[in-house]
C-alpha cells in the first residue's frame, strides 16, 4: 500500500514539474509577443519583449516580429511579402503601373490593440491598406510629373503611407522605395523625344551664352584699349599745355623785364621812340650771326 501511495505521489510530483516546466515560454531577440491562454481563450493586453518568462499553465506567446519587415509590389519578386505591381491612373487619366517596396514595423505599445483589431492575418490587411493608399497617391499627379519628379512623388507616397499606418495599422513605415514607374510606351517615347529636344535647346543656349561672353570680352578689350589711348592722349595734351604755359610765362617775364630795362634806358639817355627803335635795329644786326647776315647797300 505504501508503495502505491509513493508511486502516485511521484507521478503527481512529476506532473507538477512538467506543468511548471511548460508554463514557461520564450521570445527571441527579433520577436515580441502576447500571452495567450488556450484554457480560457484569452489574451493578456501586456506586450512582452525578448526573453524567457513564466506565462502560466496552458499559456504560450503569440509571437510577432520586432524588426522591420518588407512588402514588395513588383513584377519580379525577390523576397518578403510580394504582390503584383500596383495599377492606377494618373491625374490626367493615363494608366500607370508602380513597382514599390516598403518596410514596416509594428508598434510595441500598441501590439494588443493591433491584435484585437487586425488579428493574426494582419499583414494581409497591411497589404490592402498599402494598395489603397498608393493607388490614391498616384492619382494626385499627372503623367509628366511622374516622369520628371519621381523623387518628390516617392517622398509624398512615403509620408502618406506612414501616416495611414500610424493611425490605422498600429505600425510605422520607416523606409519606402519607389522602384519603377511604368507609363504607356507612346507617352514615354514622346517624353524621351521631348527631353532630347530640350537638351539640344540647352546646348544651343549654352553656345549662345559662350558666344555672347566672347563678344562681350572683345568689346571690353576694345573699350579698355580706347581708355588707354584716351589716357595717353590726355597725358600728352596736358604735357604740351604745361610746356606752353611755362614758355608763355617765361616769355611774359622776359618781355616784362625787357620793357622795364628799355624804360630805364629811355630815362637815362633821353631818347625818343624813333631813336630807341634805331638802337634796337642796330643791336639786332649786331647780334645776328655774320654768316647769315645780308646787307643791302
Amino acid at each position: 500500500m505504501s508503495n502505491t501511495i509513493g508511486g502516485v505521489f511521484g507521478i503527481f510530483v512529476f506532473g507538477l514539474f512538467v506543468l511548471f516546466w511548460i508554463s514557461f515560454d520564450s521570445l527571441e531577440y527579433q520577436e515580441m509577443g502576447l500571452n495567450y491562454s488556450w484554457v480560457f481563450k484569452t489574451v493578456q493586453p501586456r506586450p512582452y519583449t525578448s526573453g524567457r518568462y513564466y506565462v502560466g499553465p496552458g499559456n504560450h506567446f503569440i509571437k510577432f516580429p520586432k524588426m522591420v519587415k518588407s512588402i514588395f509590389f513588383i513584377d519580379d519578386p525577390s523576397g518578403g511579402t510580394q504582390a503584383p505591381a500596383i495599377q492606377s491612373r494618373t491625374r490626367d487619366g493615363l494608366n500607370v503601373r508602380l513597382e514599390v517596396s516598403f518596410q514596416y514595423r509594428l508598434k510595441f505599445n500598441e501590439l494588443f490593440t493591433m491584435y484585437e483589431t487586425l488579428g493574426l492575418r494582419y499583414e494581409q490587411t497591411l497589404v490592402r491598406m498599402a494598395i489603397e493608399q498608393l493607388t490614391t497617391a498616384a492619382t494626385m499627379h499627372n503623367a509628366h510629373y511622374f516622369f520628371s519628379n519621381r523623387t518628390v512623388i516617392s517622398t509624398e507616397m512615403h509620408k502618406m503611407l506612414d501616416k495611414h499606418f500610424q493611425h490605422h495599422a498600429f505600425a510605422e513605415v520607416p523606409f519606402f522605395q519607389l522602384r519603377t514607374v511604368h507609363l504607356p510606351s507612346e507617352f514615354e517615347e514622346a517624353i524621351k523625344e521631348t527631353q532630347v529636344r530640350q537638351q539640344e535647346i540647352q546646348i544651343a543656349s549654352l553656345e549662345q551664352k559662350t558666344n555672347r561672353v566672347s563678344f562681350q570680352t572683345t568689346v571690353l578689350q576694345a573699350e579698355q584699349a580706347i581708355k588707354v589711348m584716351m589716357n595717353e592722349a590726355e597725358a600728352e595734351a596736358a604735357s604740351i599745355k604745361a610746356e606752353n604755359d611755362a614758355y608763355c610765362r617765361q616769355y611774359e617775364i622776359t618781355q616784362d623785364l625787357q620793357s622795364k630795362s628799355l624804360e630805364k634806358m629811355i630815362e637815362a639817355t633821353g631818347w625818343n621812340s624813333t631813336q630807341l627803335l634805331e638802337y634796337l635795329r642796330i643791336r639786332a644786326v649786331r647780334d645776328h650771326p655774320s654768316d647769315r647776315t645780308t646787307i643791302r647797300l
